[in-house]
């Protein structure tokens, strides 16, 4: 199952950016167009929008695979809070263009976080109090994870807000990759990232270089996670595990080590095709 998505999603996007021939819409015009159709609740046109766009080509196939791993190390039918619209594009592409993952919750808190429909979907009441700007996304995980039955989750990208979270909060946030695990209830992290690394993410993306990213002509509308940096994430992670590894899996730690070149070595290609304008 994982071979034949990766298979899948690879060549579909290299077939659509190869007969992709109506470029009158930007990528930064389909994103405006996406995120204040997903504002407004009009879903018949948010899906024509999100199949026009993946089918243009314009969306990084790098991207989108980064997208498919972080819901794919996700538990099934839990929820990722995120706090910006970037991260929410390509998985509703994923979801409601490739039709995978689709039992995950998303939730936007630049997009309105917690309307009547996300809580009903949920089975959560609505806050009845309107919180601070800067409280909004630390209360909307609470909230989620405290009157919910599903697993909470937040990508890695938001790190720097799990940053300003108080200290019992931090304590209850688990790395286990590519995401944050709210938990109220004590767990072994570290079982569930070897799991994720060796079973769940898709990485055999990162040692190719189907379309290179060239930075000056990517118009989207979002542009803070390009494709190399978000290849460091990976490297995050290996160097994370790498101790563990060594002291507990020393059969595997050549394969980590591996993983890891291959994320360097993909930030790198990424970031000189960038600089050379390729």
């Amino acid at each position: 199952m994982r071979t034949t998505f990766m298979t899948i999603l690879l060549l579909a996007t290299v077939l659509l950016n190869t007969s992709a021939q109506d470029h009158s819409t930007s990528a930064a015009e389909y994103e405006m167009q996406i995120i204040s159709t997903y504002a407004n609740k009009d879903m018949k046109t948010l899906d024509g929008l999100l199949k026009r766009y993946y089918k243009s080509g314009l969306y990084p196939v790098d991207v989108l695979m980064y997208n498919y791993n972080e819901l794919q190390g996700m538990e099934d039918w839990s929820v990722i809070i995120m706090s910006s619209a970037e991260s929410l594009i390509g998985k509703l592409i994923l979801q409601r263009v490739l039709m995978v993952h689709c039992d995950k919750v998303l939730v936007c808190t630049e997009l309105g976080g917690l309307d009547a429909a996300i809580c009903d979907k949920l089975d959560i009441p609505m806050p009845s109090t309107t919180w601070k700007p800067e409280e909004v996304y630390e209360q909307t995980i609470r909230w989620v994870a405290t009157h919910g039955d599903r697993k909470v989750y937040f990508p890695f990208t938001d790190s720097p807000l799990f940053k300003l979270f108080p200290d019992a909060m931090k304590e209850c946030c688990y790395n286990e990759g590519l995401t944050m695990h709210y938990s109220a209830t004590p767990y072994d992290n570290i079982a569930v990232k070897i799991h994720n690394l060796e079973d769940r993410y898709l990485t055999d993306y990162l040692k190719l270089s189907l379309q290179p990213y060239n930075e000056k002509k990517d118009q989207r509308l979002y542009r803070k996670f390009t494709p190399g940096m978000l290849a460091l994430n990976y490297s995050a992670i290996y160097l994370d595990m790498l101790p563990y590894y060594r002291e507990h899996r020393p059969d595997r730690v050549e394969w980590l080590q591996g993983l890891y070149r291959a994320c360097q070595n993909h930030f790198s290609n990424m970031s000189l095709n960038s600089l050379n304008n390729e």
